[in-house]
């Protein structure tokens, strides 16, 4: 799981999101901090589409899923499986 959390870190530092000196733990809200907004979000859905080839049921797109690294890793673990 920590590999896809470090996934998740680079993409949003690679992809403008954050930079290179922002520290963020596994629970800290993307919204809240500022990280990701609703167009980031959908790059996001799209970006763990493509690299982890699932489909993401509309009823996931949830903040409970999408608002942190570890609700983003949980998901794509569920989905995984």
């Amino acid at each position: 799981m920590e590999h896809i959390k470090n996934d998740i870190f680079d993409y949003l530092k690679n992809s403008n999101f954050m930079d290179n000196t922002t520290r963020l733990n596994d629970n800290d809200s993307l919204t809240e901090n500022g990280i990701i907004d609703s167009i980031g979000l959908l790059e996001l859905v799209d970006y763990i589409c493509e690299k982890y080839s699932i489909e993401i049921p509309e009823d996931m797109l949830t903040p409970e899923y999408f608002d942190s690294l570890q609700g983003i890793t949980d998901l794509i673990v569920k989905l995984t499986k």
